[in-house]
């Protein structure tokens, strides 16, 4: 009999913890079915629909015949989406140096992670604000950089097409600091010390010790930031619509297509703008 109510009590028991985990997974789980796989099957088949909801291949005749020519913004979008991306995976290494010697505390480590980590802590919109305003023609920048090419005068910086792009890539490099930094910084911890004062003892440099000891014991996480890197290639943006609207020539994909969503939709939800998008 006791043991008939404790096989009873343990399957209850059970039970109980097998629903608490399907309500803990379903909504999750709900939220990926609706969010991500509905919305992206929907997304595939809107692509192939015109306005009126009737199947068309119109979408793809438009989208090669505005990339056939010179001047079109898609083509200038992919170009400065790819120029983004080329920058973003060249600056790699440099933010993985600097988290380095920032890991092993160079003079003045601590000033240098307020300074990279400070841009991180304030949101976007205001660090956008804080860095139009120091390249106000009225200010230092804009000043020698009228002086270096000889233009007789202070330039709009991320009003000129000759400099926008260079300086919203600027921006976008001094940004990525923090992040790198974060996740760095914290793989480096995890190294034993012991490796690192055996390699000090046996008189190792920096270089190498960096290169011999310190990627391969972290290679793992340098093969997922590379893998996650490159799966984010057509999504590469900078902080282009808070400091341009993609005016100036600074256009990418993703600011495009907001663009396209923001000015043609008008609230009209039967316009073929999503369509074309998808």
């Amino acid at each position: 009999m006791n043991k008939l109510k404790k096989s009873t009590k343990n399957k209850s028991s059970k039970w109980i913890t097998n629903l608490f985990i399907i309500c803990c997974v379903s909504v999750p789980v709900i939220q990926w079915l609706i969010f991500y796989v509905y919305a992206h099957i929907d997304a595939f088949f809107m692509a192939f629909l015109n306005k009126n909801g009737e199947f068309t291949l119109d979408n793809f005749a438009r989208l090669f015949r505005e990339f056939s020519l010179p001047t079109s913004d898609i083509r200038l979008a992919l170009r400065n989406t790819l120029l983004t991306f080329g920058i973003t995976l060249l600056s790699y290494i440099p933010h993985v140096l600097v988290s380095y010697f920032l890991y092993k505390k160079v003079p003045g480590h601590k000033f240098y992670r307020i300074v990279f980590f400070l841009p991180s802590i304030v949101f976007s919109v205001a660090i956008s604000m804080a860095f139009t305003r120091m390249l106000d023609v009225n200010g230092v920048v804009a000043q020698i950089v009228g002086e270096w090419k000889n233009l007789g005068y202070a330039p709009e910086l991320l009003a000129d097409s000759r400099f926008a792009n260079a300086v919203v890539l600027i921006e976008m490099v001094w940004l990525a600091f923090p992040g790198n930094m974060i996740i760095w910084g914290g793989t480096f911890a995890r190294i034993p010390e012991d490796i690192l004062e055996s390699a000090q003892v046996d008189g190792v440099t920096w270089w190498q010790e960096f290169t011999q000891i310190i990627v391969p014991l972290v290679w793992p996480t340098v093969a997922l930031q590379m893998i996650l890197l490159f799966c984010g290639i057509f999504g590469a943006s900078a902080n282009v619509f808070l400091l341009t609207r993609g005016n100036y020539g600074t256009v990418n994909l993703s600011t495009w297509m907001y663009l396209q969503l923001l000015n043609n939709s008008g609230g009209n939800y039967t316009s073929n703008v999503y369509n074309y998008m998808s």
